[in-house]
């Protein structure tokens, strides 16, 4: 099977899993936004960036770690994948535990800092611990992954979002809950999702040792990685801060629902992400990479661009028919945050030189630029503009940051990306975006400009010498 055809088929059944597994939430969003005001989801919002938080350095570039070691061992055959992926579980189990403590005993000075003292310690022990146990699931589903078996990645992904769903709505409004409700709804069932993906991969575990020889190993690939999930997370959420700072918690809320919008653009890059990363660490050591790379970054920045002009066109009756009123206010951001979403997914493609060279360091003192850029633009933009203005600077960071790591990636192993069709397609779309936004056309008028503009970006996607030429030159995977 070829590395497209294998893409293609692996893209849709992440797809259809991650459709019914983030549709979950995205259809309770009716619920949320009318058993929480604005200010409470505001909090929700602001415990989960925190947790987040505690996620990067949770990972502590593990994930990367198993990915670029998993094929890289493959002479050793399973036994010795075995190793390294108990080796990675190990690890997580002593580091996380101890960080996860850690947090919760300076919850107090968070919690005084940034939610006027009315949540007690338990809502971080939860949230962290969440946190943690999504670590060990994410892992069990990543050897699926790896092993180009998606269909079990998706059953346990979608048993922890079922799963989540159920007892939140249980514990928030069957037990009145509230906040506390909602965490440890998702906290347990994330717990059961781990249980039941480890026994699935259960042939690549072997914890009758201490794997502690691959420490040293794992720690100097990943551990560089960790400022730049640090500064990744930065880039994610420093609007947050911002708003939270400048607006308060009822203006995070809308935040956070527009943002829940654009996840339909976050949806589809994570499906294409979860397909193209092992194909990609099999393009980078094959003869047809640059082919292969210089083929997907066309079809995805097209294809990817006109995603963000619909769903800029659709945001004003998305946003009213699922939210209450008080959440209305959103659907400017719904557009504007999808570029995020965009940038991200291509920074996959844009960076393989930088993976195929091991420079994971140059990857941190990219992402650390794109942080400060991010920063920066949030406390100019966020006090005159509120919403948009953060998600215009988040926007503007994501995009600064690809630029970077195409520039540098290009330095280290030469793919000869079509940076005049990119471009194009960038430009052409975040000025039909804007257009949408700001005019506010009638249905008739914005339906007939967004379907143009989808059309031709769809059109410029295509490179029929390039597919013919990558299809001829796919080799089998291994």
């Amino acid at each position: 099977m070829s590395r497209l055809e294998q893409l293609g088929r692996d893209s849709l059944v992440y797809g259809l899993g991650a459709v019914v597994a983030k549709g979950i939430g995205f259809l309770l969003l009716p619920v949320y936004t009318r058993v929480f005001s604005p200010a409470d989801y505001g909090a929700i919002e602001m415990l989960t960036t925190i947790a987040a938080l505690l996620s990067a350095v949770l990972a502590m570039g593990m994930d990367s770690a198993q990915s670029f070691y998993f094929f890289q061992c493959r002479e050793g055959g399973r036994a010795e994948r075995a190793r390294l992926i108990s080796a990675i579980l190990q690890w997580r189990l002593i580091w996380g535990t101890a960080i996860v403590a850690a947090a919760t005993v300076a919850s107090p000075l968070l919690n005084a800092a940034l939610f006027g003292g009315h949540l007690s310690w338990p809502y971080f022990a939860v949230a962290f611990a969440g946190a943690l146990f999504m670590q060990w699931m994410s892992q069990s589903v990543e050897v699926f992954r790896l092993l180009y078996r998606p269909w079990p990645y998706v059953l346990v992904t979608l048993a922890q979002s079922l799963g989540a769903a159920a007892l939140i709505l249980l514990l928030v409004i069957g037990f009145d809950q509230g906040l506390l409700g909602y965490f440890v709804g998702s906290t347990v069932a994330t717990v059961f999702a781990a249980v039941v993906g480890w026994y699935g991969a259960r042939d690549y575990l072997d914890l009758g040792t201490l794997h502690s020889h691959w420490w040293p190993r794992l720690l100097r690939f990943g551990a560089p990685l960790v400022p730049a999930g640090v500064a990744m997370y930065v880039m994610n959420t420093s609007d947050r801060w911002f708003i939270l700072h400048y607006q308060g918690e009822a203006a995070l809320g809308i935040y956070a629902v527009g943002a829940r919008f654009a996840l339909v653009m976050a949806l589809v890059i994570e499906t294409f992400r979860k397909a193209w990363w092992p194909i990609a660490m099999d393009a980078m050591h094959s003869a047809d990479g640059p082919q292969t790379f210089r083929t997907i970054a066309r079809v995805f920045m097209g294809t990817g661009v006109a995603m963000v002009v619909y769903i800029t066109f659709l945001s004003p009756w998305l946003v009213r028919w699922f939210t209450a009123p008080a959440f209305h206010d959103a659907w400017p951001l719904v557009g504007v945050l999808a570029w995020q979403s965009l940038f991200y997914g291509f920074y996959l493609v844009a960076s393989a030189g930088i993976w195929k060279a091991e420079r994971t360091k140059m990857a941190m003192l990219i992402m650390f630029l794109a942080a400060a850029i991010n920063i920066g633009l949030n406390w100019l933009l966020v006090p005159p503009f509120g919403g948009v203005g953060a998600a215009v600077a988040t926007a503007l960071s994501f995009g600064a940051w690809i630029l970077t790591a195409l520039w540098m990636s290009e330095r280290l192993w030469r793919v000869g990306f079509p940076l005049g069709w990119l471009g194009a397609q960038v430009g052409l779309g975040a000025v039909a975006m804007a257009w949408l936004i700001a005019m506010r056309p009638e249905i008739w008028l914005g339906a007939l400009v967004a379907h143009a503009v989808v059309g031709a970006l769809l059109a410029t996607s295509v490179a029929r010498s390039s597919w013919g030429a990558l299809r001829r030159r796919g080799a089998n995977h291994a």
